[in-house]
């Protein structure tokens, strides 16, 4: 049965997951049809028309693609499948992790709470709540968190992720949505996060760079904790 755990675990999450994902592309279509997302305030219009480009949506898709990789891992060494199939969903499932899945997620959590917790208005405006379910929000900001935990407490299996090398696909990729996000600003007069219409520019900027130094922190950390844990008795790649 203890082979079957990580199958179980990542099965369950990438459900809800995947429920959570729907309804969410169903309140944006639902609030597109309707035509009445402007009678809401500017706040609910920007969501109806931008769900898309919101990094807490991207991290939580990267997070489904990750379990799908995870799950086809673990069920490719359940069903003995060569040693060639193993390794690349192995790699890919380590580099997935270890490069963007840890890090971005602990970036999206702290961010969104710390504001929160500061001025729910800078992060999450009361009104949304008109629309938005509290079960959903906890799904995209808290529930987050479950794959990083279940892949933490499995055996160690691969050793190849160095921090140098991720550092360079996770920058490439912070700022290819930086360039997006002040690029939707400047085409459409649109700050995806309430916090940036508050910040001058001098703090939009500071506040870039420390988010760019948190998933950076992040990454370094993730990294560590998989290089401390024990390898598996089934390992047999290095």
């Amino acid at each position: 049965m203890a082979n079957f755990f990580p199958v179980i675990m990542y099965g369950s999450v990438l459900s809800l997951n995947l429920y959570s994902l729907i309804y969410f592309m169903e309140l944006g279509y639902k609030m597109k049809k309707s035509g009445r997302e402007k009678e809401f305030g500017e706040d609910i219009a920007d969501f109806a028309g931008f769900e898309f480009c919101f990094f807490t949506l991207w991290n939580f898709i990267f997070q489904i693609l990750f379990m799908i990789v995870a799950i086809m891992d673990e069920v490719s060494k359940l069903m003995k499948f060569s040693l060639i199939t193993q390794k690349r969903l192995g790699k890919t499932r380590a580099v997935m992790y270890n490069t963007i899945l840890f890090p971005s997620t602990l970036m999206v959590m702290s961010i969104f709470w710390i504001l929160w917790h500061t001025d729910r208005e800078l992060v999450f405006p009361e009104i949304l709540d008109l629309f938005f379910p509290s079960w959903l929000n906890h799904m995209l900001h808290t529930f987050i968190v479950m794959p990083i935990i279940i892949e933490l407490i499995l055996p160690k299996k691969y050793n190849f992720v160095k921090f140098e090398k991720s550092a360079v696909v996770l920058t490439a990729i912070f700022m290819f949505y930086q360039i997006l996000y002040f690029s939707i600003y400047f085409c459409h007069g649109v700050w995806l996060y309430a916090v940036y219409k508050v910040f001058t520019w001098p703090q939009r900027i500071m506040f870039t760079a420390c988010q760019f130094v948190m998933v950076l922190s992040y990454q370094k950390l993730g990294i560590m904790l998989q290089n401390c844990k024990k390898p598996s008795l089934r390992q047999k790649f290095k």
